[in-house]
Order: C-alpha cells, then sequence, then structure tokens
C-alpha cells in the first residue's frame, strides 16, 4: 500500500449529527441485485481510489456504496477515509454512527474505529458565528457552510480558520480566527449595507495549499470548492505561498458581474532549502512524465526536490491510464510514493497477445533446440565409432600391404586374390570413414543450430513478460468481506490504507 501524509484539508459540519450526505443516503431494505452489484463496484472503485492518493473520488464512491447498501463497513470505510483526509467532525459523526451499531464488524476494526474517532474528536473545536442580518450566507475559508442564524456553533478542524458572511444588499465581510483543539470562539459579523449587488469571482491555480489574498485580506487556501463573493469594482487578487513567488493580478468586476482569474505561482529558487523537502516515486513502468502543480518534470529519473507542503502530481505514459494524486513534501524528508500505472484496455490486450506469443516461440525454440542438439550429438557420437572401428580395418589392412610379405594386402600375390581379400573390403571400409566424416558436417550444425535455437528460446523465455502482469483483481462477491484498514506512522506524518474488496 502506498504512504500517504494526511491531506491537509480542513473540514467542518454544521450539525453534531451525522453529516448530511452521509444521514441523506439511506439505503434500501433489500437492493437489487442490480444495486448490489452497483455498490460492489463502486466499493472497489473508492478503494483504488484512495489507495492512488484520490480522497474526493474515493469519498464520493463510498457515499454512493452506502447509500445503496447501508452496509456499516462501508459507513467506517468513510469514517477512515474522512480522517485521512482531515475532516475531523465528520469523520467522527460517521465513526459514532459505526461504534452505536457495529453489526458484524469485527473486534478489531471497532477498535481501530473508536481509537480514530477519539483522535479525530480530540481535533474539533467549535465557532459561534452571529451576523447582524439574518439569512447570511456564512463561508468558512471560501466554501459556504450554512445561513444564519445557524442552529448551532460550526465545528471545524483546529488551526487558522477565514470566517465569511454575505448577503444580497451587504458587502461580504470576513474574520480570521485562529482556533485550538476543543476551545469555542464567538464571531461576530457586521455587514454594511451597500446598494451594489454582490460579484462573484472564481480563482483557479494548479497549486494547491496557497492563501488566497484579495486587497490584502486572506479569504482561503486553494484549490477553491467555489467563487468567493466581493463588492464590485477593482480588486487585487494574490496567491501566496512558502517556496513559491506571489503571483497576482487585478480584476475589475461590475455589479452582479462574475468573473475568473488564474494564477499560477512559480518556486522561487531563492527560498530556503530548509523548507523544501524530495518526492521519491516508486513506480511500476519506466519512462513515465512527471507533471506537479501543473508543471512538466520529465521523464522522471530521479527523487524531485519540491517546496514543503501539498502538491498535486500528474504522471503519464504512453499506453497507460494517466495517474493523479495529492502528496505532502515535509522540510527536510524525502516522501514516497508508489504510483501503479494501468495500461489502457487496447494495450493489454496488444500487452497479453505480444507476451504469450514470445512465451509460445521462446519453449518451441528451446524444446526444438533441444531436439536437434541431441540429434547433432548423436550423429557425432555415431560418427565417431563408425571412424574408429572402420578406421581400424583401413589401418590394419595398411599394416598387410608389403610387397612379397604374404600378407592379405600382398600386392605381388594373384590380383584375383589380391582384389577380393583386400582391395574391395579396404574399400568398402574406407566408404564408411568417409560416410562418418561426411556426416559429421551435418551432425556439427545439427549442434550449431540446437545450440543457437535454446540460446533464442532462452533469451525469450527470460526476457518475456508475465501475461497476466495486468490483469485485474478478482472482486469478491462478499459484502465488505476483505476490507482491511493498515494504519501506519512515519516522521513527518501518518494515516490509514485501505485493501480489501466489496
Amino acid at each position: 500500500m502506498t504512504r500517504r501524509s494526511l491531506a491537509l484539508v480542513f473540514a467542518l459540519v454544521t450539525a453534531a449529527s451525522l453529516p448530511p450526505s452521509v444521514a441523506r443516503a439511506q439505503a434500501p431494505t433489500q437492493p437489487n441485485d442490480a444495486a448490489r452489484a452497483e455498490a460492489r463496484d463502486r466499493f472497489d472503485r473508492g478503494l483504488r481510489m484512495f489507495n492512488a492518493g484520490d480522497n474526493s473520488g474515493a469519498l464520493a464512491e463510498f457515499l454512493r456504496a452506502y447509500e445503496i447498501t447501508g452496509n456499516v463497513v462501508v459507513l467506517y470505510n468513510l469514517g477512515l477515509v474522512y480522517a485521512q483526509m482531515g475532516r475531523a467532525a465528520e469523520a467522527t459523526d460517521a465513526l459514532d454512527r459505526v461504534l452505536g451499531s457495529p453489526g458484524a464488524l469485527s473486534p478489531e476494526r471497532q477498535a481501530l474505529a473508536k481509537r480514530t474517532r477519539d483522535e479525530q474528536a480530540a481535533r474539533i473545536a467549535e465557532v459561534i458565528v452571529t451576523t447582524s442580518v439574518d439569512g447570511a450566507a456564512i463561508e468558512v475559508d471560501g466554501v459556504e457552510v450554512g445561513k444564519t442564524p445557524l442552529a448551532q456553533p460550526l465545528r471545524v478542524t483546529s488551526g487558522s480558520h477565514v470566517v465569511g458572511a454575505s448577503a444580497p444588499g451587504y458587502s461580504p465581510q470576513r474574520k480570521e480566527v485562529t482556533i485550538a483543539s476543543g476551545e469555542k470562539q464567538s464571531v461576530a459579523i457586521d455587514l454594511v449595507p451597500t446598494q451594489a449587488r454582490l460579484a462573484h469571482l472564481a480563482v483557479k491555480t494548479h497549486v494547491p495549499g496557497a492563501d488566497l489574498f484579495v486587497d490584502n485580506q486572506r479569504i482561503g487556501v486553494t484549490p477553491l470548492a467555489a467563487s468567493i463573493p466581493l463588492d464590485p469594482g477593482v480588486h487585487a487578487v494574490e496567491l501566496r505561498r512558502a517556496g513559491y513567488k506571489t503571483a497576482g493580478t487585478s480584476v475589475a468586476l461590475g455589479n452582479g458581474a462574475s468573473g475568473e482569474v488564474s494564477l499560477d505561482p512559480e518556486e522561487d529558487p531563492s527560498a530556503s532549502a530548509r523548507d523544501a523537502g524530495l518526492l521519491s516515486l516508486d513506480m511500476t513502468e519506466t519512462q513515465a512524465v512527471v507533471t506537479i502543480d501543473g508543471r512538466s518534470r520529465g521523464v522522471y529519473g530521479a527523487a524531485l526536490r519540491l517546496p514543503s507542503g501539498p502538491h498535486h502530481l500528474l504522471v503519464e505514459r504512453g499506453n497507460f491510464e494517466p495517474v493523479e494524486r495529492d502528496v505532502a513534501v515535509a522540510p527536510g524528508q524525502t516522501a514516497v510514493v508508489r504510483v501503479a500505472l494501468e495500461p489502457t484496455p487496447e494495450y493489454r490486450a496488444q500487452f497479453v497477445s505480444r507476451t504469450t506469443a514470445q512465451r509460445t516461440y521462446g519453449w518451441i525454440a528451446t524444446v526444438g533446440g533441444a531436439v536437434i542438439l541431441g540429434g547433432g550429438i548423436g550423429l557425432v557420437a555415431y560418427d565417431a565409432g563408425q571412424r574408429s572401428h572402420y578406421g581400424g580395418i583401413v589401418g590394419s589392412f595398411n599394416l598387410q600391404s608389403g610387397t612379397h610379405s604374404g600378407q592379405v594386402c600382398d600386392p605381388a600375390q594373384d590380383f584375383t586374390t589380391y582384389q577380393q581379400n583386400c582391395l574391395v573390403p579396404k574399400a568398402a571400409a574406407q566408404s564408411k570413414v568417409d560416410d562418418a566424416n561426411m556426416r559429421d558436417y551435418f551432425g556439427w550444425s545439427a549442434v550449431g543450430v540446437g545450440g543457437a535455437a535454446i540460446v533464442v528460446g532462452a533469451i525469450l523465455l527470460l526476457t518475456d513478460d508475465d501475461p497476466h502482469r495486468y490483469d485485474p483483481a478478482k472482486p469478491s462477491s462478499d459484502v465488505g468481506r476483505r476490507l482491511l484498514p493498515l494504519p501506519w506512522t512515519a516522521p513527518g506524518g501518518a494515516g490509514l490504507s485501505l485493501v480489501g474488496a466489496y
């Protein structure tokens, strides 16, 4: 499983009960087969997204799976994802409901749910927001969370937040608050009447974790979920983040107008190296092109030095699906992120066809080469025996070839006898020797061809990829049966990874 630092994202809910997105997800009493199949697919997709670093996508898939089935394991999963995202209030609410009705959840998972719930609850603070005008939209760090009068305090993750209020006919106002865990603060916002209609500005950027300032007032942190309400007029807009050069522009907005600006701060080479860290990618494929925060870093070869904080990673390679995820780099440390690239369906089919064919050809060459090599060696050995036997006969006749020696090959004897007893059998033996010498050419050729075929076959087999390398994991048919959260800790971060199938 990939290690990931806790996302630098705060969240809040406006009620003490389960988050509305979960509370609305009322499962049917008996989901039909099609609904269960959809829930299983969404659960598996959510697991893949979570382990790939896509928290938001995983959250959406788990929410839908829970809406269909109401399964406690899915709700348990939701609580862990909320915790991983730093959404303390929502994690606490979801895990409270899990612990209230754990169903078949194992004691180990219940213990982890309670421990995570307690850790997240300890991070919650409360902000009581009042405005001089009822019906004002309240936003926290650029995200609208409700309208006044609020039924109860806003629960937020401890830290620094910008609380704002806006209403038609009034100039929007914002205040920055810093609140500790368990603390409760009151924020009173007085709205000033205006004749102008509010304008809205959308700020786009590839750089996450940058502070948005409008007219030198901090508004929120990128990425912003929605546009921000502003008074009509000319505004100075800036994005600031440590390790980056400030990016800014001015924008003129008319009454009721909507505008959009795109700002991408560039890394500041003069920034202190102490505030930077390294991002090391453990990738399943080579020759992948890496893009960080919208800026291409070329083909990945070694760890990248980046300003500390959150970053958006994009990994691309031909014939593979692109991988996107949010990563966090701690100062002076190395964040190791595993990237598993999945081939496109077309490339997967080509890959299986190629590797299967290569494996087949490898075995054909190896087995065929072994047969040819064995035949060649056998022929050479046979010829050596023939050559030894008949060569001995020829030599014996040669030893008996002295004139007037009275031997079988004495040329002085009767020619007919000489021919019958010496020349003919000697010629027959020499013919056998010559045949053996001739066959040796084919034997040694077979040895060479067979040996080369074996080498080629071995190379094909040794260099061949596994045809099943990119086979998708087979999902389990049991509801949430194999879900297993894996907690981890490391210097500068901690988190939970999920494995299993729905």
